[in-house]
């Protein structure tokens, strides 16, 4: 396992497929560090433990340590890491195989994750899935002022963000393959996220193949982000602080991480660092391909 410092410590785990590492501190200038060996994910696929427990409810506020069920790649489980990070909230990350389908299911009867699991003070274990309702329980138990703000409707924002959804895959997609990550760590995880897609349309060798008319684009695109950013010091998609605009926004970035050879516009990288540091939430920037 590659650590992010000190405040990453892997902890085994009963259920089949998934790699929980414990989050317990953020410090600054995080190291990006990502994942086990596939042997290593191997080696925790055992024994899976079901547990009788209540699919929602209970109060998050007294809550025993979370446990984050996810996939490293998921823009909506990146979301909701992004939340607790900010939120300074320690909890454990369970990730799990991409072709493992009883692990994701056993937790809420469908293969969909994030989902979060807990104990809440009288003992009783829940789990919540959808990235909107877990980050909603979240800011509820946070108390206080919202660490997130809602969604601004910026015109300007949605045509961005409709130009970047146009291509990001092209790019993304045949590469995450690559990157040390629990998600895809054995042929077996790969052939199941390349059959979904191809199942649909999606050609990955093309999508390689059109790379070097592919990275202008995007570059071109993440330049015509920086004007959209906001704020003094820390910028940000609304002047208010941390929104959905950037919870929508922000996971894409990430995956753009992965592709070797892209340019990033210095502002547009600053924040999308500045972000995730202050999330400790891991790029893929020391992996790109």
């Amino acid at each position: 396992l590659r650590s992010h410092s000190a405040w990453a410590t892997r902890v085994a785990t009963s259920r089949r497929g998934a790699v929980c590492v414990s989050k317990t501190d953020w410090p600054q200038g995080l190291s990006r560090g990502l994942c086990p060996s596939p042997a290593g994910v191997r080696s925790q696929r055992a024994g899976l433990s079901r547990l009788a427990c209540r699919s929602a409810g209970g109060s998050l506020t007294a809550a025993s340590p979370l446990t984050l069920h996810l996939y490293d790649h998921c823009p909506y489980c990146t979301r909701v890491e992004l939340v607790l990070g900010w939120q300074r909230r320690p909890y454990k990350r369970a990730v799990y195989g991409y072709a493992d389908v009883e692990g994701p299911t056993s937790l809420t009867g469908r293969k969909m994750l994030p989902v979060i699991e807990w104990v809440d003070s009288v003992g009783e274990r829940h789990r919540m899935g959808e990235s909107v309702d877990i980050i909603e329980a979240l800011e509820v138990a946070h108390g206080g002022e919202r660490m997130v703000k809602g969604k601004s409707g910026r015109k300007d924002l949605s045509k961005w963000q409709k130009r970047l959804r146009q291509v990001i895959h092209q790019l993304t997609r045949p590469r995450l393959l690559q990157m040390p990550i629990a998600d895809f760590a054995t042929a077996e995880d790969a052939n199941y996220q390349r059959k979904k897609y191809v199942d649909r349309g999606f050609d990955y060798e093309q999508a390689l193949a059109n790379t070097a008319i592919l990275i202008p684009q995007v570059e071109s695109i993440l330049a015509d982000l920086e004007p959209l950013l906001q704020g003094e010091g820390q910028r940000t998609l609304n002047e208010g602080g941390w929104s959905w605009d950037d919870l929508h926004t922000l996971p894409s970035l990430r995956l753009l991480t992965c592709v070797a050879g892209l340019r990033w516009p210095s502002t547009t990288s600053r924040y999308m660092t500045e972000a995730f540091d202050a999330a400790g939430v891991s790029l893929y920037l020391e992996h790109a391909c």
